[in-house]
C-alpha cells in the first residue's frame, strides 16, 4: 500500500560498548529508569515494533536500534524512513488508512494537528516511562509540543529543537586578526575592521540576503530587548508597527551602519554564505542551529570542510541593556499511534530515544539540540573548547527562547521580507516599513 523500503534491524548487532558514548550524566539505565527497576519489555514476550520516521538519518538510527536490541533481545524494530517532505503526506494516509504502526516521528509544528486524532495522548502511556520523565526534559520544547496541539493535549515527546539566528565563527581567523569573540555590535564592528586589516580577502560577516532569512534576523534582534515580540505579533494580536518592532528594524539596520556588516552581504543568496564560510573566507557566519554540525571535526572531515575549528555564539547584542536571544521550536517528536498493540514496548523505546542512552547515539549529527536536560556531546564529537562552549551556548538560547520560531509564510514571502530589505537598503524608514507591514497584515489577504 505504501511503497517504501522497510529496513528491519537485526537482533543484537551493536556492541554494548556503544552505550558508553553518553556524554552527560548517567540516566540510570535504558529509558532513564532507576537501576533497581526493570524495563517494561525485559520480561515480555517477543515483540516487533513498526517505526516510521523521517529523522534522524538512517545511519544514526541504526546505531540506536542496534544498541537497544542488544539490551532487549526480545524486541525487533522495523524501521521505515521517508524523505521529509513526503513523510508529511504519507504518515496521515497510513494512520487514517489503518496501518498498524507502533512508533512514529512527528514534525511537531507541521504535523501535530494533522495526525493527533490518530495518536495516543502521552498521558495514556506515561505509566511506562520513568516517574520523573518530565524533569529529565527541558521545559521549553515539552511546553511547545503540547501547546501546538489545538486541543492542548501532549501527543509526542520532543527529541530536540532548532533555533535561529546563531553566529558561527572561525577561531583561526579571529586569532590571526587579534580579536576576541564579540559580545556587542560595537565589538563586532571593531572586529570587522581588524579582520579586514589583517586579510583583505576575508569577509568579516556573511549571512543570506534571501527574504525568508530577514525575518530570522529581525526577530532575533527584537528578542534581545523584547523576547516575546514574535509571538505577540504572529499569534497574540500585536501590531507590526508596535514601537518595539520599529526599534528592532532600526537596530537591524545598525548592523550595517555601524560597520559590523558590509551591505554587500545582502547580495549573497543561499547557499552562498555557507560556501564562503566553509571555504575559510569568512570570519563570522549567521544561520540557524541546524548548522551546529559545523562544530564537529568529524563532520567537517567527512564533508571535506577544511576548517581546523568552529565556534558558535548568539548574535551580538545591539541595544544597550539587551541580552543574546533566539527564537526556537521543538522540531522532532516521537508518538504512539492508536493502532499500536505494543504500547509498553513502544513507550520504552521512546524513553530510550528522548531521555535515555539512545540520545548520545543519534545526537552527534547535531541537527537538533536534544531535549534531554543537560545533554552535551562528548569530546569525540566536539573536540575543541570553542565547539563545546558554542554548543552549550546555542542549547541554552534554544531552551530559554522567548518566542517560538514561527512564520506566516505567505506574508513573509510577499510583504515582510521585502519590507525589511527596504529598510536595510535605505528605501524606507523603519516606521514606514512597519506601517506598511501592519497595513498588509490587516488587509485580509493574509489570514492569521
Amino acid at each position: 500500500m505504501f511503497p517504501f523500503k522497510t529496513r528491519v534491524a537485526a537482533f543484537g548487532v551493536a556492541a554494548a560498548a556503544a552505550l558508553s558514548l553518553a556524554a552527560c550524566g548517567d540516566s540510570g539505565g535504558v529509558g532513564g529508569a532507576t537501576a533497581a527497576s526493570q524495563s517494561p519489555v525485559d520480561s515480555a514476550a517477543p515483540v516487533t515494533l513498526k517505526y516510521w520516521t523521517w529523522f534522524p538519518a538512517e545511519a544514526s538510527l541504526k546505531k540506536v536500534i542496534d544498541a537497544y536490541q542488544k539490551a532487549h533481545p526480545n524486541v525487533t524494530i522495523q524501521l521505515t524512513e521517508h524523505e521529509a517532505a513526503d513523510y508529511q503526506k504519507q504518515l496521515p494516509l497510513a494512520l487514517n488508512g489503518g496501518e498498524a504502526l507502533d512508533i512514529v516521528g512527528v514534525q511537531v509544528s507541521a504535523m501535530t494537528n494533522t495526525v493527533n486524532t490518530q495518536l495516543r495522548p502521552v498521558s495514556e502511556w506515561e505509566q511506562y516511562l520513568p516517574k520523573d520523565w518530565r524533569n529529565q526534559l527541558e521545559a521549553k520544547p515539552l511546553e511547545q509540543a503540547q501547546k501546538i496541539s489545538k486541543d492542548g493535549v501532549l501527543y509526542d515527546i520532543p527529541m530536540g529543537s532548532i533555533g535561529s539566528a546563531a553566529m558561527y565563527y572561525n577561531p583561526a581567523i579571529l586569532a590571526k586578526a587579534g580579536v576576541e569573540v564579540p559580545q556587542t555590535v560595537a565589538d563586532l564592528a571593531a572586529a570587522a575592521k581588524k579582520i579586514k586589516a589583517s586579510d583583505a580577502s576575508i569577509q568579516p560577516v556573511v549571512f543570506a540576503g534571501d527574504a525568508w532569512w530577514q525575518e530570522e534576523m529581525l526577530f532575533t534582534i527584537a528578542g534581545q530587548t523584547h523576547p516575546t515580540l514574535s509571538d505577540d505579533i504572529l499569534k497574540g494580536g500585536g501590531a507590526w508597527n508596535d514601537p518595539a518592532m520599529v526599534d528592532a528594524l532600526a537596530a537591524y539596520k545598525e548592523l550595517f551602519t555601524s560597520g559590523a556588516v558590509d551591505k554587500a552581504t545582502l547580495s549573497l543568496m543561499s547557499p552562498r554564505p555557507t560556501e564562503v564560510f566553509t571555504s575559510g573566507k569568512a570570519a563570522f557566519y549567521l544561520d540557524g542551529s541546524w548548522q551546529n554540525s559545523l562544530l564537529s571535526k568529524t563532520y567537517r572531515e567527512a564533508n571535506k570542510i577544511n576548517l581546523a575549528d568552529v565556534g558558535a555564539m548568539g548574535l551580538p547584542v545591539i541595544r544597550s541593556g539587551g541580552t543574546q536571544a533566539m527564537r526556537a521550536f521543538a522540531e522532532g517528536g516521537l508518538a504512539i499511534p492508536k493502532s499500536s498493540k505494543n504500547v509498553a514496548a513502544a513507550a520504552d523505546f521512546i524513553s530510550y530515544m528522548t531521555i535515555g542512552d539512545g540520545v548520545a547515539l543519534w545526537a552527534p549529527d547535531l541537527v537538533l539540540s536534544p531535549s534531554k536536560k543537560g545533554f552535551a556531546p562528548g569530546a569525540d564529537v566536539l573536540s575543541s573548547d570553542a565547539a563545546q562552549k558554542g554548543f552549550a551556548t546555542i542549547a541554552g538560547l534554544i531552551n530559554n527562547a522567548g518566542s517560538n520560531r514561527d512564520s506566516n509564510q505567505d506574508f513573509l514571502n510577499n510583504v515582510e521580507g521585502n519590507a525589511i530589505l527596504d529598510v536595510l537598503n535605505g528605501k524606507k524608514t523603519p516606521q514606514e516599513a512597519a506601517d506598511e507591514m501592519q497595513k498588509q497584515w490587516t488587509s485580509g489577504r493574509y489570514p492569521h
